[in-house]
């Protein structure tokens, strides 16, 4: 059988549709057993054991591995099922078990039967779908719950998804646009003017406003599966002819991420006030609002901020050393897609903290300075696949005092690892002028 739904309906209920053709059986066996975003096992005459997540007896096919929504679409027909399991026939006693992303979904159908069964462990949803003389028409009918449900069922599995899977566009990685937009905040308000808020001499002067473009390239690893993000930071600050300290910035970096070969976009939009308590003491404040989606993995989702930085900076004879201290709270809201609205109801306080060591030095004449740091970042709220990562990260850049009126480039590169075995690296390059 094939669905014919539109790109939204597919997002809403593929999980269904996918399974409720069927058949599956064999164990979860983690986030990616089949090395691609999304598994489909076919087993028939099966039976499924809830305690140990896995299928006994029957016939039971080999992992499938689908790398983006439309490839696993294609194999939730008869003939895509079939080939999967040569043993599969729409009236074969079937069960389901496979991995959305990560999160584990259970459909079965007896033998001879047309009903429809459809379980989410996660979310506690466990319904039948009988109305129908076929099973297509009940696996149609399990569309239709999802759809009428007011987006709760489809709310409750995005947030799930941010808990269960690494690769979940949203949040709960440090890919995901809820990670972008804590770091984005963190490092326009500390890291990338740790050493800019004070001049060298105390002084004040004329000086121009800033134009910042850059580059990030980051890879993130987990359960053999690679997320590659390519960034594009632009930003615009105005900074006080009076007091240069006192700067005024907004920023909109845009996104692209790619795991494997599904695709997903994203742009924050950010506005940050940063203005000095004394000589060695600067406070952030910052709101922003970000967007990101993928069709390639089924998700979308908005988010507010709002965050409160602090830098206090140490300056010694031979190197400046920067502290920075940033409490945000992060909360998706309503985002409408099509005929229907989506809100994970994600909603996380966090905690991210740095210390940077800031050296002067001289490379090929030209005054620089090699900045060594370390952050530490802790989600509190929702339930994240990754509640706290760490990154090491070293730079090289040309001077940046608040009062200099010349440009000045960045590049560093940044290791990363987090909870349940996330690992990865990140490499930037910013210029202002």
């Amino acid at each position: 059988m094939r669905v014919k739904a539109d790109i939204a309906q597919i997002r809403v209920v593929v999980l269904a549709t996918t399974l409720g053709l069927g058949i599956l059986s064999g164990a979860y066996a983690g986030p990616f057993p089949s090395g691609q975003p999304f598994d489909l096992t076919v087993g028939v005459g099966s039976t499924y054991n809830a305690s140990t997540d896995t299928l006994s007896g029957g016939l039971v096919s080999n992992i499938f591995g689908a790398a983006t929504l439309q490839d696993l679409k294609n194999q939730v027909t008869d003939a895509g099922l079939s080939q999967i399991n040569a043993s599969y026939t729409p009236t074969s006693a079937a069960t389901i078990l496979a991995g959305y992303r990560g999160l584990p979904i259970v459909i079965s159908a007896g033998a001879g039967s047309t009903a429809v069964s459809l379980v989410i462990p996660a979310i506690g949803l466990n319904k039948t779908f009988s109305t129908e003389s076929n099973r297509d028409g009940n696996v149609t009918d399990m569309f239709n719950y999802l759809k009428s449900s007011g987006g709760d069922i489809l709310n409750q599995l995005q947030q799930k998804l941010a808990q269960y899977s690494p690769i979940d566009p949203i949040a709960g990685n440090p890919s995901s646009m809820q990670s972008r937009m804590v770091s984005d905040d963190f490092d326009r308000s500390f890291t990338s003017f740790a050493s800019n808020i004070k001049a060298a001499d105390g002084s004040s002067g004329n000086t121009n406003n800033l134009i910042g473009v850059g580059l990030s390239l980051a890879s993130m690893d987990v359960g053999g599966i690679n997320t590659q993000t390519t960034t594009l930071p632009l930003s615009y600050t105005v900074r006080d002819d009076l007091d240069p300290r006192k700067q005024f910035s907004f920023y909109a970096p845009i996104s692209s991420s790619s795991t494997g070969s599904a695709k997903t976009y994203g742009v924050n939009f950010g506005a940050a006030y940063r203005f000095p308590v004394n000589d060695e003491w600067s406070l952030s404040p910052a709101l922003g609002y970000g967007i990101s989606g993928s069709e390639d993995l089924g998700s979308g989702a908005s988010m507010l901020a709002a965050s409160l930085t602090s830098q206090y900076t140490i300056r010694l004879d031979s190197f400046d050393l920067a502290i920075g201290n940033m409490v945000g709270v992060y909360q998706s809201t309503q985002l409408n897609v099509g005929s229907y609205s989506v809100d994970p109801h994600i909603n996380n306080t966090v905690y991210r903290n740095g210390i940077l060591a800031s050296f002067p030095t001289n490379v090929m004449g030209q005054k620089m300075a090699i900045e060594a740091s370390y952050i530490l970042t802790n989600f509190t709220g929702t339930t994240l696949y990754s509640n706290n990562y760490q990154e090491i990260g070293l730079t090289l850049g040309t001077n940046k005092s608040a009062n200099s009126a010349r440009s000045f480039v960045r590049a560093g590169i940044t290791y990363l690892t987090g909870d349940n075995g996330i690992t990865g690296y990140k490499i930037n390059f910013g210029y202002w002028f």
